[in-house]
């Protein structure tokens, strides 16, 4: 079964600061936006934190855990990794990705 895929143009990207986070809902779901400005590259993650169950994750803080780029929660430091949404606190908890895309300064999501 062949299915369509669904982009979401979120806005241009000069709405989303380097170095922070940014929430933007898309399909009823909270999406935490974050651009790795030394990999010059995009990530998507669900907001929401399964450890503490809060939607606090795009206020969280960005860094590279051995090469892999991480958000950090800012309540209690779990580290997700923004590739694939792994917690390299705790391996019971991962995170939803999003597919993201620049296009033409526009950023897109699949959600």
């Amino acid at each position: 079964m062949i299915t369509e895929s669904t982009w979401t143009n979120i806005g241009p990207t000069s709405n989303f600061p380097l170095h922070l986070g940014s929430c933007v809902k898309v399909g009823g779901k909270q999406i935490a936006v974050f651009q790795m400005p030394t990999e010059k590259k995009w990530y998507a993650v669900q907001n929401f934190n399964p450890q503490n169950q809060r939607m606090v994750l795009s206020r969280g803080l960005t860094g590279d855990a051995d090469g892999t780029p991480i958000v950090i929660c800012p309540l209690h430091k779990y580290r997700f990794s923004l590739e694939n949404g792994e917690c390299l606190s705790d391996s019971t908890y991962a995170l939803e990705t999003f597919p993201i895309k620049e296009q033409g300064g526009e950023l897109l999501i699949e959600a």
